[in-house]
């Protein structure tokens, strides 16, 4: 048996929730729903989307580093 395909996906943005685009923030509050958890406005979000799609992936970033910090690296 071969591995099942794999998907490639792009980082769209690292972000504070409040600043996630309109088109996009329902991905957001659906992961949030998922994890039974209410995402502060302040608190940071990745976003990927999956190659081909208009699929967006969000991820909370927990304990994570400035946003200032995130943009030197």
């Amino acid at each position: 048996m071969g591995c099942p395909e794999m998907h490639r996906t792009n980082l769209v943005t690292i972000t504070e929730v409040k600043n996630v685009p309109p088109d996009i923030r329902p991905f957001v509050e659906f992961k949030a729903m998922i994890e039974e958890r209410k995402p502060e406005e302040n608190e940071l979000v990745a976003v990927l989307v999956i190659d081909t799609t208009t699929s967006y992936i969000p991820v909370f970033l927990k304990d994570p580093v400035t946003l200032a910090a995130l943009q030197e690296t």
